[in-house]
């Protein structure tokens, strides 16, 4: 049974992750359209601008440019999507397919324990980028990449083993550049759409992030 010690931390972990993801969808929608405008206006001018300027100090500072709002233009998208994912705009497909089949394709070369072989109706291309992503995020943070799917109280459960001993609040706000955050914001959105939902789990000891799914 966790102790209080751990009831408590997950509470914690599991309140950083709701409010990660708090935001009103007409929110995100306005930043969105905030971000776009003057993003577009930068693309534009720097596709403008020829490779070479003869500036040495243009020639060093242009390709890191153009590498850093490339960067924030794919993450405008990628927020674009989870919104769309959230709001129902983004269509998902509802069509049978091997959960278990799916989690051994995700985790080639990782530890794997699932049944042989269990069906699921939903996206299956959404919820595998989904769970590649929520794996590489914990691996990010030195998990080890176990990926442990069960069927508990009639529903799905697949939980990815989060390292033990460091603070795993840090998958929900640490940088490093990892991507965690959108990685979860993505597998909420994802689960969320499919009747599931996301969480920071214990058992025995050991802290799991867990997606919940109808079976």
């Amino acid at each position: 049974m966790p102790t209080a010690h751990h009831r408590h931390r997950q509470r914690q972990q599991n309140r950083a992750l709701a409010e990660l993801t708090a935001s009103k969808a007409e929110l995100v929608s306005a930043l969105l359209h905030e971000l776009r405008t003057p993003l577009a206006a930068a693309l534009a001018v720097l596709g403008l601008l020829p490779e070479r300027t003869g500036d040495p100090a243009l020639d060093d500072v242009l390709p890191i440019l153009s590498r850093n709002l490339r960067r924030i233009d794919d993450v405008v998208a990628e927020i674009a999507t989870i919104s769309g994912i959230e709001n129902g705009t983004i269509p998902l497909d509802q069509v049978p397919f091997d959960l278990p089949e799916l989690l051994a394709e995700i985790g080639a070369g990782a530890s794997l324990t699932a049944p042989a072989a269990g069906r699921i109706t939903g996206d299956r291309e959404r919820l595998g980028q989904a769970f590649r992503r929520l794996l590489a995020a914990v691996r990010a943070l030195g998990g080890d990449g176990a990926i442990e799917a069960a069927v508990v109280d009639g529903h799905w459960q697949v939980a990815f083993r989060l390292p033990p001993e460091q603070p795993t609040d840090r998958l929900f706000t640490g940088g490093g550049g990892q991507g965690n955050a959108m990685a979860l914001m993505l597998a909420r959105a994802v689960v969320g759409r499919h009747g599931g939902h996301v969480a920071v789990e214990t058992s025995r000891g050991t802290p799991y992030l867990c997606a919940t799914l109808p079976r």
